[in-house]
């Protein structure tokens, strides 16, 4: 449920100019309205289609409309750092949804608060986000539905397997990261998951992740290697996909064990490297 009014009137509540009081307080329900629209617009992957602003309600300025988010909710000890919390809090494990990896330190606005103001303490329009993931974002303004990053609140792609790693033979081996998307998904979606993997680096930030666990496992599986033979490493790589499956289907983990265990020069050289 949207809670747009409450967070707004906590984050308002302490404002000792009354003038300025008066004037966000005026703001209430165009704030409440926009929200609802962000939450109908989303459901259709329409967000691109949401006018920018640069003043809200009666003359309110975006800068002023910045400092409710940045003075009244996010700052520590503001009247509005409750929703914050817990809104950071909300990611299984503290890890960032929208790469997967990182840990969460901010929220990141889905729409930029520089062009939609009247969205900055929407909790629909704040995700809980790693420092990079937040920094690469920025302000970026779709302008399709294909350049919308995905929202964890609307966009369900976990039950599905899109991520995929392949090994790339060399010493050091590595493992180069893709989308691939179902069969059953539309055009619209499958841009929008190719659009979110490339605009936040997620490929390199994968391989890197996947050097690092190669070199960890190696002589593991050299040793499994040279007592069982290589049907041993292949059972131990299926095995180990199987398991980070259910943790999460699209891990760079899971693609990873899922890439070794399918190639046969891994389970049968790479190995030995």
């Amino acid at each position: 449920m949207d809670k747009t009014e409450v967070v707004f009137k906590a984050c308002i509540s302490k404002v000792k100019n009354h003038a300025l009081k008066q004037q966000l307080e005026s703001c209430e329900q165009e704030i409440i309205k926009d929200s609802k629209n962000f939450i109908r617009y989303a459901k259709r992957n329409m967000l691109h289609l949401i006018p920018e602003k640069s003043v809200v309600g009666n003359g309110v300025s975006k800068t002023e409309m910045e400092k409710v988010y940045t003075d009244r909710m996010a700052k520590k000890s503001a009247p509005g750092r409750a929703f914050y919390d817990k809104l950071i809090t909300t990611p299984k494990n503290g890890i960032c949804p929208l790469c997967g990896h990182r840990i969460v330190q901010t929220l990141d606005h889905h729409l930029p608060k520089a062009k939609h103001p009247s969205l900055v303490v929407s909790p629909i329009n704040l995700i809980p986000a790693c420092s990079d993931c937040n920094k690469i974002k920025l302000d970026k303004q779709p302008t399709s539905p294909e350049e919308e990053p995905l929202h964890p609140y609307f966009d369900d792609v976990e039950n599905d397997r899109w991520l995929y790693a392949e090994v790339i033979q060399g010493n050091p081996i590595s493992l180069r990261y893709h989308v691939k998307a179902p069969s059953q998904w539309d055009a619209v979606k499958a841009a929008r998951v190719k659009n979110h993997f490339a605009s936040l680096g997620l490929a390199r930030l994968y391989s890197i992740q996947a050097a690092t666990e190669l070199a960890d496992i190696k002589h593991r599986l050299n040793k499994l290697y040279h007592s069982s033979g290589p049907d041993a490493v292949r059972s131990h790589l299926l095995d180990s996909a199987e398991s980070c499956e259910q943790q999460h289907l699209n891990y760079w983990k899971t693609a990873m064990y899922h890439a070794l265990a399918q190639d046969t020069w891994y389970h049968n050289s790479g190995v030995n490297q």
